[in-house]
């Protein structure tokens, strides 16, 4: 094999391998949940978060087994917290989580991350749910007639 053609079988052996391991890098990547998500059970009505799940990030995303809707979780900046679910108001659909805002693929409505309505044909705010800190754990009380 002659030294131009060692050049081009090499090159393109070379390309092939890093425009693989790119599309896999992407791929991977796109399979990842951007947003933190924690997968737990309620007792008695009511779900508990570690606060040590907000160290490093101020929002979370919490799914609750046998509860209809996901609840978006945000600590704000005095150390509080608000607990929206991420139900439509106009329609009862689950919401998505766009940037800053929630928006329901149904009918288009639109909500703040503070759960107000941007867009109809929502009218009605998001619903927020009442939580507490006790012992290190932030306890959210669900609304059990969603």
């Amino acid at each position: 094999m002659d030294r131009k053609e060692f050049i081009k079988t090499s090159c393109t052996g070379v390309c092939v391998a890093l425009g693989s391991g790119f599309i896999m890098s992407a791929l991977l990547s796109a399979c990842k949940t951007p947003l933190g998500v924690i997968k737990t059970a309620a007792k008695d009505n009511n779900v508990i978060i570690p606060l040590a799940e907000f160290e490093h990030t101020d929002y979370k995303l919490v799914r609750v087994n046998n509860y209809n809707y996901d609840l978006a979780i945000q600590k704000k900046e005095d150390g509080t917290f608000r607990v929206l679910v991420m139900m439509c108001t106009h329609a009862s659909q689950p919401l998505t989580k766009t940037g800053n805002s929630y928006f329901c693929t149904l009918h288009g409505s639109q909500f703040s991350n503070t759960g107000a309505v941007l867009k109809g044909p929502a009218e009605k705010n998001m619903i927020e749910l009442p939580s507490r800190i006790v012992s290190n754990n932030l306890t959210i009380k669900l609304n059990t007639s969603i």
